[in-house]
């Protein structure tokens, strides 16, 4: 999956984030800049229950809780068990007869016992095979396990920063709400005073209704994403959770060439065709050296009327009839099938590299653009049409156009800083990295 499709574009939401606008001012106001709100560390006055902070490597703590990397782990238990059994001796087998004799000349009659003890032996000849093919199933399971590992990782990350960005928009909503209704008072005191037009106080007021929309819609999103995280939290009896995380930060690009080699020798979806594959070649092996005859050995006694009898004897399955040559070319086809989907996997892996290495560097860059170049001229813009407006040299509507500019270029700055964050997420993952880069 494309980080463009696990994370929507943030342009897309009509007014999006118009609180963005001062967040620079918010943190001046002592607000959080790194998204988590005000009241994250204190005591509620109505008594209600502390909110729980979560860092990311708490969250990667309880992973192991998930469901679907439960289900993987007994997969491997049971490959471990499969894998004893291939190793296992086979049980000899009893076989006892119970007659009734008579004799030929006279009336004697007794009851006659028969013994007989087969030990087979095919299966030393196969067992090393056997272990072999069952043992590389248990590293199948293993890498499948550590595969679907990354990817409860990559959807809890995208669950993550969801709700790290939730919480810098409804803080930096509050904070514009704020504003804007201070901004609504000092307009209607002008209208009154006749300073201004009537028309500029209704225009003010649909402003503050924008964004109080925004702000609703904002808090709402921001209960959902912190029930979903919920649901894997399970320490949290009820409390609100808040993240510790720093939105602002710049994530970096891994190199191509490092991104790739480090998969090629790492990841487990690789890891875990080329166990298949060492898995398929005994299976092949088995196959082919079941043509061998298979060979038991028997003891046996036997008490009859007129005679008491004990020995050995070998028993031979002489392959007449079938030589196996359809087990084996089924064999050979899924070996060579499986060497195919190593080739695929690779490919398909590096190609999904290349895409996510150049979707983080854009989004990191862009971000970096938007920090250094973009967003403090559009801050000035805005700073000096208001100061302009207070001179009485500008209109509002003009000073709402520039400051709708700066809440564009914010959103769209912090809509690239969450994109650069999921892209190069999900490059750590494609490439092998540790938990903890992401």
């Amino acid at each position: 999956m494309r980080s463009s499709e696990i994370w929507p574009a943030f342009s897309r939401t009509p007014h999006l984030v118009f609180a963005l606008l001062f967040l620079g001012a918010s943190a001046a106001h002592g607000g959080n800049v790194s998204g988590s709100p005000p009241h994250a560390g204190g005591v509620p006055a109505d008594g209600s229950l502390v909110p729980a902070k979560l860092t990311w490597q708490e969250i990667v703590r309880l992973v192991d809780r998930h469901p679907r990397l439960a289900a993987a782990q007994l997969k491997v238990t049971a490959a471990r068990g499969a894998a004893d059994a291939a190793g296992a001796a086979p049980n000899p087998s009893l076989d006892t007869t119970l007659a009734h004799g008579e004799a030929r000349d006279g009336p004697q009659s007794r009851l006659e016992r028969g013994f007989e003890v087969t030990l087979p032996l095919e299966w030393i000849a196969k067992r090393g095979y056997q272990v072999e093919a069952a043992t590389a199933e248990v590293a199948v399971t293993m890498e499948e396990a550590k595969a679907i590992r990354r990817d409860v990782l990559l959807q809890l990350r995208v669950l993550f920063w969801s709700l790290a960005y939730d919480q810098a928009r409804v803080a930096a909503l509050e904070d514009l709400e704020s504003q804007t209704a201070d901004l609504v008072r000092s307009i209607k005191r002008r209208v009154e005073t006749g300073e201004v037009r009537p028309s500029e106080g209704i225009r003010v007021e649909i402003e503050l209704e924008r964004v109080t929309s925004d702000l609703d819609a904002a808090r709402s999103s921001l209960r959902a994403h912190q029930e979903q995280l919920q649901l894997w939290m399970v320490s949290a009896n009820g409390q609100e959770l808040v993240l510790d995380a720093d939105i602002t930060s710049v994530p970096r690009a891994l190199d191509l060439e490092t991104a790739l080699t480090e998969a090629r020798s790492r990841h487990p979806s690789l890891d875990a065709v080329r166990a298949r594959i060492r898995a398929l070649t005994a299976e092949v092996d088995v196959e082919r050296i079941a043509r061998v005859p298979s060979v038991a050995i028997k003891g046996f006694t036997v008490d009859e009327l007129d005679r008491r009898a004990f020995g050995g004897g070998v028993a031979i399955t002489l392959p007449l009839w079938n030589w196996n040559s359809g087990r084996i070319a089924e064999a050979e086809a899924q070996l060579e099938a499986g060497k195919q989907q190593l080739d695929y996997e690779t490919r398909e892996i590096e190609s999904s590299i290349i895409a996510a290495q150049g979707a983080c560097l854009a989004a990191s860059e862009t971000a970096v653009r938007y920090r250094e170049r973009i967003l403090p001229r559009s801050q000035s813009a805005a700073s000096t049409m208001e100061k302009t407006y207070q001179l009485g040299e500008a209109s509002l509507l003009e000073v709402i156009d520039a400051r709708r500019v700066l809440v564009e270029t914010r959103s769209q700055y912090l809509s690239a800083l969450v994109q650069a964050h999921l892209d190069c997420s999900r490059l750590h993952v494609l490439a092998g990295q540790s938990e903890d880069a992401l």
